[in-house]
């Protein structure tokens, strides 16, 4: 078949010639007969075909106008191909195209002669169904130049200016990437705008080169496999035009594009490598090789790996970048912005959207039809909620599914494995932790580094992450497989291993680095949690828990560790390994201790025999943990005889099985016997176990055990009157701990540090470091931080004897229900002491008779002394001494040591006078550091 265009359109078979009806049909042929043999997009041909008035859909069009063009053609001469068409015919079959042939072979040769032959082809002007072809029409006439000056040897004109798209809508944001391209251009001769789909890649790279005056604008997406220089090619005559100085012309697409390039200073667009990175990556490469003026800005999501290949990495919009596309945007659906009231659901949409702007678009389109609460609920399905883009974007563009398709039909199998493998991981996946990962999926560990790559995976601060979008992406695609449940199975496993090793490593100097580990991993631990829940292999949920244990006590998550007890324990289940031993005896431990409002729910007698039966099992799978198990339940067990009363706890634990026990362990243990004999005002054994503690965890390097042991230490040496000691283990010890465990932990330490600076009477640092402490209270914002921070305001206004202002921070603390009753009743203690500096002894008596049960309940001695003391204040306020100094004796026998440098102390002393006088008997038969309900209420009567 021959078609011709000079003198007018004709299309011959043999000795027949045919008619091409409709100027849309005879724009389709000239189009596809200009790049005879060659694939040619469906975004090029609506260009062309309808270059002012496309219609609402091209590509329905097109397909339209390519089933009327083939009847009227050879079968199977127009082909349909992923992309686009082709026009099965040679070059020669074509005039125009066997006149440009013609013309370039003239050229590369040299050839007078042939050059002459060339223009008998041109039998009349060329044939155009419209102006949209006027370039067409050019690039003939500058051909026949070609060929007259090649006879004539005349000189060439100069190129024209290359044309460029121009941009429909206002750029938002980016002025910094836009920068840094240029800025990459003037130094680097290749530069890839490298970033995930819909981040905005061309058109960064097409407003970067509207300054240029040479540029080459080439659209590869619709290219296939072994069509990129037919695509440079084709490209040619839209952008720069052949080197009219060439004393011989090119035969090839390679020699035709080399050619047209030659000696220009001329930048090179490639737009969309990724489907035909390899090839394009050596088009590259010869381009830069053969010109030296030629520069190349590419886009694609992932790299060339051309030597000397510059990158500018292009993720997600900033925050306000973000919220202003998606404003505009919804402006020009619906005619207004996001109102005031629509500005937080606003924000919600574009960061789930990861910022990503096609994403914006495709969301903020919706708002023609959908409120913004619709949208952003719609998000839960986001896949079927963005299916409907503009009708003219290309169609990887068209919908959110098709936007990251495009780059998932590019990806391996084991790819597309470690995709979906890190799509079940919400925090992401540490790189150190990364060949654990692939080895439980069946991969390589550098398939994630290809991913990152491809733009799929993003590698920040040692974390691979997916954006959200595309792990809903990833998970999607393992519902539509039936394979969520496997692969978080797999998630599981490998995070209970991991989580375990580091655990293992945290009862000394690794524990700062293992709490990292866990922070970093709480979703992906949640999610694991949650997959262990629901399945079936409790034994498996059980190592899990195991493995976060003590993550949780560091941090004093409690409220974690409560609901996944009641989820795993199980009373029936077999004692045969640690984890199962450690899990049974913390529920078993958690019954003794109900949460707040609650009471035990053991049974005394069941308790025992049931922390035999574990004690037992501790002894056949001995650990650091499991050691600890029965002190621990003998201690839980003293709590449920003492049935509510006033008693301390203790531990019971022999100096034998102490010397048994690994270091940490014994140190543990030490820290524990300490603390009871604190609670037991035994100021003897407090001393020696806290030292021993102390000592003990400074051997082991365990940061979280040298802060506890500090704070008891601190205790001793302050009730020994050795402050400034006291002071120096504090702020020694808040060092070591600064980061680990809670904040109200930490505000729990300093406010142990103020109250010794109170003591040593430094008031002006005690007030510096109260101000410290309500920021940091207010950053975090939680009730217990703030409340501490009120606390110790009071503290330091009642050491000042101001009770207004100490009455002004107390009469802020408000306990929310379930507070712990012991800080309850020192927060009652402090207001009963504000009031006492006013003079108000009746309101002063009326926050004792409340605090004073709570700190009985509480079971917290120290608590006990403190509201006693307060209590004494009381009695020598109201005119009654004797009574006062009897509550003096019973917080000094509660306690242990009289608290003499305590400020508040000080000022009952003062209005007591220097006769101490004599203690009366007012309650015959109770010792006064017998806590006793009904003695201690009847000092207030």
């Amino acid at each position: 078949m021959k078609v011709r265009f000079f003198g007018g359109l004709s299309v011959a078979r043999g000795a027949d010639e045919g008619t091409v009806p409709g100027r849309g049909q005879q724009a389709l042929l000239l189009r596809l007969a200009v790049d005879a043999g060659t694939t040619v997009g469906y975004r090029a041909l609506a260009d062309d075909v309808w270059p002012s008035d496309a219609p609402d859909d091209p590509r329905a069009a097109l397909q339209s106008l390519a089933s009327r063009l083939r009847r009227t053609l050879p079968d199977g001469l127009l082909a349909s191909v992923p992309g686009g068409y082709r026009l099965d015919v040679t070059r020669d079959a074509v005039d125009i195209t066997r006149f440009q042939d013609l013309v370039a072979t003239a050229r590369q040769r040299g050839d007078s002669a042939l050059a002459r032959d060339a223009p008998e082809l041109w039998v009349g002007d060329p044939w155009i169904p419209h102006d949209g072809f006027d370039w067409l029409v050019r690039d003939l006439w500058q051909d026949r130049g070609h060929a007259e000056r090649l006879v004539a040897a005349a000189p060439a004109p100069l190129p024209e200016t290359p044309r460029v798209p121009a941009a429909i809508a206002g750029l938002v944001g980016r002025a910094d990437e836009l920068d840094a391209i240029r800025e990459r251009l003037a130094t680097d001769r290749l530069v890839t705008i490298i970033g995930p789909g819909g981040a905005g890649k061309t058109t960064l790279a097409l407003e970067t080169v509207r300054g240029a005056p040479d540029a080459l604008i080439v659209e590869l997406a619709p290219a296939a496999s072994g069509e990129v220089w037919a695509a440079l090619a084709g490209a040619v005559g839209h952008g720069i035009r052949l080197n009219e100085t060439s004393a011989v012309a090119p035969a090839t697409p390679r020699e035709r594009v080399l050619d047209a390039v030659a000696g220009r200073d001329v930048v090179v667009l490639l737009d969309n490598c990724e489907h035909v990175i390899l090839e394009a990556a050596e088009v590259a490469h010869a381009l830069l090789l053969s010109t030296p003026g030629l520069r190349i800005l590419a886009t694609s999501r992932e790299p060339l790996g051309v030597v000397g290949e510059a990158f500018v990495d292009l993720g997600p919009l900033p925050a306000l970048d973000a919220d202003e596309l998606f404003a505009r945007r919804v402006r020009s659906a619906r005619g207004t912005p996001p109102s005031a009231e629509e500005q937080s659901t606003a924000e919600s949409i574009v960061q789930r959207l990861d910022g990503l702007p096609l994403a914006i678009e495709l969301a903020a389109a919706r708002a023609r039809t959908l409120t913004l609460a619709e949208i952003d609920a719609g998000l839960g399905d986001r896949f079927a909620l963005l299916a409907h883009g503009p009708r003219l974007s290309p169609d990887r563009h068209r919908t959110l599914r098709a936007l990251i398709d495009w780059s998932w039909d590019t990806l391996t199998d084991a790819e597309r494995v470690a995709l979906r493998a890190a799509s079940v991981f919400p925090d992401g996946i540490g790189s150190g932790d990364v060949r654990a990962v692939a080895g439980a999926f069946a991969v390589d560990a550098a398939v994630f580094d290809a991913l990152v790559d491809r733009s799929l995976l993003v590698r920040r601060d040692g974390r691979f992450r997916l954006l959200e979008t595309v792990r809903e992406y990833g998970l999607d695609r393992l519902r539509a497989e039936g394979a969520e449940t496997a692969f978080r199975e797999r998630a599981a496993d490998v995070l209970t291993t991991l989580a375990a090793e580091r655990e293992s490593t945290m009862r000394g100097p690794g524990l700062r680095a293992g709490l990292e580990w866990f922070d970093a991993n709480e979703e992906n631990l949640s999610a694991a949690l949650r997959t262990r829940s629901v399945g079936q292999d409790r034994r498996a949920g059980r190592r899990l828990l195991r493995a976060l244990l003590w993550a949780w006590a560091v941090r004093e998550r409690v409220e974690q560790l409560r609901p996944a007890l009641a989820v795993f324990a199980d009373p029936h289940a077999p004692l045969d390994d640690e984890p199962g031993v450690v899990i049974e005896a913390l529920a078993l431990f958690s019954a003794s201790f109900p949460e707040a409002g609650t009471v035990a729910r053991a049974d005394p007698a069941a308790f025992a025999a049931r922390r035999l039966e574990i004690e037992a099992a501790a002894l056949r799978h001995p650990s650091e943990v499991s050691v600890l198990v029965a002190p621990l339940l003998r201690l839980a067990e003293t709590i449920l005889e003492a049935d509510g009363a006033g008693r301390t706890w203790h531990v019971d634990v022999a100096d034998t099985e102490i010397d048994a026990a690994p270091l940490w362990s014994r140190a543990t243990l030490r820290v524990l016997r300490a603390g009871a004999a604190a609670n037991a005002g035994d100021t003897t054994a407090l001393g020696s176990e806290s030292e021993r503690a102390l000592r003990m965890f400074t051997e082991v390097g365990d940061p979280w055990g040298i802060g506890i042991a500090s704070q008891l230490r601190a205790e001793w040496l302050m009730l020994a009157g050795r402050l400034d000691e006291a002071l120096e283990v504090t702020d020694r010890a808040l060092d070591v701990v600064a980061g680990l465990s809670s904040v109200s932990d930490l505000l729990q330490q300093r406010t142990q540090a103020i109250g010794i600076l109170l003591r040593l009477g430094r008031l002006d640092e005690a007030r510096t470091r109260t101000a410290d402490i309500g920021t940091v209270a207010a950053a975090d914002g939680s009730v217990r931080a703030v409340t501490q921070a009120r606390m110790a305001a009071t503290q330091v206004e009642i050491a000042a004897g101001d009770g207004a202002a100490a009455l002004a921070h107390a009469d802020r603390i408000s306990p929310e229900p379930g507070f712990p009753e012991q800080i309850t009743a020192w927060a009652g203690a402090q207001r009963a002491e504000a009031l006492l500096l006013l003079g108000r002894r009746d309101d002063a008596r009326a926050a004792l008779r409340e605090a004073l049960p709570l700190a009985v309940r509480s079971r917290d001695h120290p608590i006990v002394a403190s509201v006693l003391v307060a209590v004494a204040g009381w009695n020598a306020a109201a005119g009654r001494p004797e009574v006062a100094r009897e509550a003096l004796a019973r917080a000094e026998a509660v306690r242990g040591a009289a608290d003499e440098r305590d400020p508040f102390r000080r000022w009952v002393g003062e209005r007591l006078g220097a006769d101490a006088g004599e203690v009366p008997a007012s309650a015959p038969g109770i010792p006064l550091g017998e806590v006793d309900a009904d003695v201690l209420a009847a000092l207030l009567d």
